[in-house]
């Protein structure tokens, strides 16, 4: 095969990639448009990017406000057990990592990793050598109020870089969700306040 076929093969699987990825894009922004329940829309936003781009296992953790504990706020690929099991603390396995520091993180293979916990016990009989891990910091303005993770089948260094750039994109749309639904709720508390006050 010449050259010219074979960089033409290249572009097409490039744009095929690209084309994929604004779909998955758009059907995310769709998703969060829909309703302020975070945990039903980021379901589907975890189903999305399992159906779209064969990631698994993908999870949503928030920090408590005020307690600093980190839980599963949604998650897909996990039962309702592994769910109660999800919990973290600031510092505390790749997830608490992550929200200590704010930057993401990539683990090629877990089995390699003394610091991922895998406290939902998700992987249990999975050959942990042929999955990556990889979790990105939901931010509001410079605080993390919690990360986006997906497990992926182990893949090479670009394709694992070329993920934490996506789930980083999706991030910042959930936090604006996020801040959206923390507003609501503030707004109703208010309202209930001033609602009292006036009995």
């Amino acid at each position: 095969m010449s050259n010219p076929e074979a960089a033409a093969r290249v572009g097409r699987s490039k744009v095929k990639g690209e084309v994929k990825e604004l779909v998955l894009l758009f059907e995310i922004s769709q998703a969060l448009d829909r309703s302020l329940d975070l945990r039903d829309v980021v379901g589907q936003v975890l189903k999305a990017l399992h159906d779209r781009m064969g990631m698994s296992r993908g999870t949503l953790t928030l920090v408590n406000r005020e307690t600093g504990d980190i839980y599963i706020e949604a998650a897909h690929g996990l039962s309702s057990d592994q769910l109660k099991r999800g919990s973290y603390q600031r510092g505390e396995g790749i997830t608490g990592k992550v929200i200590q520091t704010g930057r993401p993180a990539v683990v090629p293979r877990v089995s390699d990793e003394p610091m991922f916990l895998d406290r939902t016990q998700a992987r249990k009989g999975l050959s942990k050598q042929d999955i990556s891990f990889i979790c990105v910091p939901i931010k509001l303005g410079n605080q993390t109020i919690g990360t986006l993770s997906v497990d992926r089948l182990f893949a090479d260094e670009v394709t694992l870089e070329e993920d934490v750039r996506l789930l980083s994109i999706i991030a910042s749309m959930i936090a604006q969700a996020v801040r959206l639904r923390q507003s609501v709720q503030e707004e109703r508390q208010r309202l209930l306040q001033d609602n009292l006050r006036l009995q």
